[in-house]
């Protein structure tokens, strides 16, 4: 059995395309690294709120905002 030739990395794009793939992977939606935000909006009403209640519309206020 003869032996192998060594392979030659810098003539196969293929070690090129994992290096780039491994800076990028972080920020690709598929990363545990990938976080996004998302606003609300919360109503307080001192007068006929509730703190049981979501906040999420006017109806549902909340009565503190602690």
């Amino acid at each position: 059995m003869s032996p192998r030739a060594p392979v030659n990395f810098l003539k196969s794009p293929l070690p090129i395309i994992l290096f780039i793939s491994l800076l990028f992977f972080p920020l690709s939606p598929f990363s545990a690294f990938h976080f996004q935000a998302f606003a609300a909006t919360y109503y307080v009403d001192a007068t006929n709120g509730n703190d049981s209640n979501s906040g999420f519309y006017p109806e549902t206020s909340w009565k503190i905002l602690a």
